[in-house]
């Protein structure tokens, strides 16, 4: 297994418990689990790629039962917690299992009808991501679909403080060689899904408003409060912040983030392609 390059503890608790509230933002921010012209009734066998708690993979299961769900993450925390929660939900159409997502996948070629991935971003160095969507693409089925999503900034807002932080957040991120604004992955996902075979590559953007007195507002600091204060240890790591500088932008932010005049935006992109009929 290659080294973890996560920027937030794997095994913490409070990054799944981040993560879980994260899942449901997003979908529904795009509208459903799957994109608008995918038939579920088509779909026999899924795979969410780096699934964490596997939040995706466990709406699939209950909203299919005639759908295999697979899900596969580095962390020992994220798979027990998605195992137990399918026992004891009685999804016997889901499983999750550990796996390194960097490394060839233990599946045999054409395995899934649908493979999707979120925010590898948050892992994926640049020089790992085309063989990573290759290896995607080899355990899709010809016919399937590959979808990812991504975004390239934790979101665009009127605080001064936000921008500062998140800027730290995206040095340390590049220094440790994954993408991050101004380096961004998005416009090269679908060059990714090319590379690897695929066709009908279809671009969608979808956009959150986490301003005060929104209905994701009060989600979204609570995702942030955490999401920040878990990347700390590894700002400091990468040498662009100091931690009492980390505090005192902390505070700055939340502050921010709490008042009525606080504007922001999340920016994500989906992309999917299909993997020629044979």
């Amino acid at each position: 297994m290659s080294e973890n390059t996560y920027v937030a503890p794997t095994e913490s608790a409070a990054e799944m418990a981040r993560l879980i509230d994260q899942d449901r933002l997003v979908t529904e921010a795009m509208g459903g689990l799957f994109p608008p012209d995918l038939d579920p009734k088509a779909v026999r066998a899924v795979l969410d790629v780096g699934c964490g708690p596997g939040g995706w993979a466990r709406e699939v299961a209950y909203q299919y039962p005639d759908i295999q769900v697979t899900g596969i993450d580095i962390s020992q925390t994220m798979i027990d917690y998605a195992n137990g929660f399918v026992r004891v939900e009685g999804l016997d159409n889901a499983q999750f299992q550990i796996m390194d997502a960097t490394q060839p996948l233990a599946f045999s070629d054409g395995s899934f009808d649908v493979v999707n991935a979120r925010f590898m971003v948050g892992f994926l160095r640049r020089s790992a991501w085309p063989g990573v969507v290759r290896e995607l693409a080899r355990v899709t089925r010809p016919g399937g679909r590959i979808i990812l999503t991504e975004c390239d900034q934790t979101g665009t807002t009127n605080s001064e403080a936000y921008h500062t932080y998140a800027g730290r957040l995206y040095e340390a991120m590049r220094r440790s060689g994954l993408y991050a604004a101004p380096s961004n992955v998005t416009p090269l996902l679908g060059a990714f899904l090319t590379e690897a075979g695929c066709q009908q590559i279809h671009l969608r953007p979808h956009v959150l408003d986490f301003s005060a007195g929104t209905t994701a507002n009060v989600a979204m600091f609570e995702n942030l409060k955490v999401g920040f204060k878990l990347s700390q240890p590894f700002l400091i790591k990468m040498g662009v912040a100091t931690q009492e500088e980390l505090d005192e932008l902390y505070d700055k932010v939340l502050a921010d983030m709490l008042s009525e005049s606080f504007r922001a935006l999340w920016y994500f992109l989906s992309v999917d392609g299909r993997l020629p009929r044979r």
